[in-house]
C-alpha cells in the first residue's frame, strides 16, 4: 500500500515534529507516533472512523494530532491531506482535496 502526503500535510508533520522536539524534546517520539500511524492505516485503511464523503481520521496517541486521509482502493493508496492540531480550526484542509 502506497501512503503519501499531500505537500501541506507534509509540511505540518515536519513542523509539528520539530516543535514536539525544541518544546519537550520528544522529537524522536513523535516520528515514532506517526510511523505507527501511517502503518496502521496502511494495513487496513478502512478500519478508522469516516469523518466525510471519503476522508478518514486516525487519532495520534500522546499526542494532540489528527492523520485526515483518503483511501482510493482503485489505486492502493493513501492521501493525508492534515496533520492538524486537534485545536485547530476544523475543515480548514479540505479546500486541499480538490487542489
Amino acid at each position: 500500500m502506497k501512503v503519501h502526503f499531500e505537500a501541506e500535510a507534509l509540511i505540518e508533520y515536519e513542523e509539528a515534529a520539530q516543535y514536539a522536539d525544541d518544546r519537550f524534546g520528544c522529537g524522536q517520539a513523535f516520528v515514532a507516533a506517526m510511523r505507527f500511524a501511517l502503518d496502521s492505516i496502511a494495513k487496513d485503511p478502512t478500519r478508522f472512523q469516516p469523518v466525510g464523503q471519503d476522508i478518514r481520521i486516525f487519532r495520534l496517541k500522546r499526542y494532540p494530532y489528527y492523520l485526515f486521509y483518503h483511501y482510493d482502493e482503485s489505486c492502493k493508496t493513501v492521501t493525508i491531506y492534515a496533520v492538524a492540531h486537534h485545536k485547530r480550526q476544523q475543515n480548514y484542509w479540505r479546500a486541499r482535496m480538490s487542489a
